[in-house]
């Protein structure tokens, strides 16, 4: 049941307890009281995400980095500790190796990272992977525990996106002390998000839903997968033909194994994560999925070995 209430709450991290346990067929006291104890815990939390490229918070880079030899977990954990670090992993392959999803705010530290991670000269980067477009995010990923019906009433009470999204948004200075207390806490109440900015609930509430419908701000369940029943994990490079990158983008971005799916700069253009039940479904997932891709070139696949926490990445769009 803690897996069923996470999963709704990924889908949906601001249901209400109550509507959770009338979909999923607990009683809201129940329900409260096993978020209350994930929550405590720090199994499992709730934030809020810019889009970081219509908000103007600077462009994601993937690197691939090699620690010297007897420096993996300080390398690890040195990255993960940056404000910056979206996601660190170390994986199998060769020794040493780390996977860093990273915010790269200006041109210049983008060229700067070809020479390595400021303050971190343990750390060779062997590659840099310009985001050109995120297909799938962790942000979006949920457990796959729920039944159709269930997900599709979970749903329900989504905020809906606007038809059509600008190209670019720029949040106000009121835009950006409500996204920082749903980046502290999605699940606050509009009673108290009200108290904190001097609104009325009901202007809290559009202002909440301002950002959403606009989409510059997503939010999100944090959660471990292993916590959920994934806790095989793998790391995908793929080289695509141009001309499919679409169809094998969105082909793997539909599938409820993938966590994250994302075109980039390189010889490898797309980057993808799979969560699954055990290592040994790692294999099925590439024969079922991938190999009959005709547009697949090459692939590189790696396990990974620990995650690493992660920051936030920053808090409010640039100026």
């Amino acid at each position: 049941m803690d897996q069923r209430i996470v999963a709704a709450l990924q889908i949906n991290p601001r249901a209400g307890v109550a509507e959770a346990g009338r979909i999923l067929g607990e009683h809201e006291r129940s329900v409260a009281r096993r978020l209350q104890r994930l929550t405590a815990l720090g199994i499992v939390r709730f934030t809020a995400e810019y889009d970081r490229a219509r908000c103007r918070l600077g462009r994601t880079a993937w690197l691939r980095l090699k620690a010297r030899p007897g420096c993996l977990e300080a390398v690890g954990d040195a990255l993960a500790r940056r404000e910056r670090a979206l996601g660190v992993a170390s994986v199998s392959g060769a020794a040493g190796l780390l996977w860093c999803e990273l915010v790269v705010p200006t041109q210049p530290l983008l060229h700067a990272l070809a020479e390595g991670v400021p303050d971190l000269p343990d750390a060779e980067v062997l590659d840099v992977c310009v985001t050109l477009r995120p297909f799938k995010t962790g942000a979006e990923w949920y457990a796959p525990v729920l039944t159709d019906e269930e997900e599709k009433l979970v749903r329900a009470s989504l905020v809906r996106p606007l038809p059509v999204l600008a190209d670019r948004d720029d949040p106000t200075p009121t835009d950006q002390r409500v996204a920082t207390l749903l980046r502290d806490n999605a699940r606050i109440s509009l009673t108290e998000l009200a108290r904190e900015l001097g609104f009325s609930t009901a202007t809290a509430g559009r202002r909440v839903a301002s950002l959403l419908e606009r989409r510059a701000l997503r939010l999100r369940t944090v959660v471990d997968p292993a916590r959920l029943g994934r806790p095989a994990r793998a790391l995908l490079r793929l080289k695509v033909r141009p001309g499919g990158v679409e169809k094998v983008s969105t082909a793997l971005a539909g599938h409820r194994d993938v966590y994250s799916c994302t075109a980039v700069t390189g010889a490898y253009n797309l980057l993808a994560e799979v969560c699954l039940p055990r290592e040994a479904d790692v294999y099925g997932f590439l024969v079922e999925l991938l190999g009959p891709a005709e547009d697949l070139l090459d692939l590189d696949t790696a396990l990974v070995t620990r995650a690493y926490g992660f920051g936030s990445g920053p808090d409010a769009p640039h100026c």
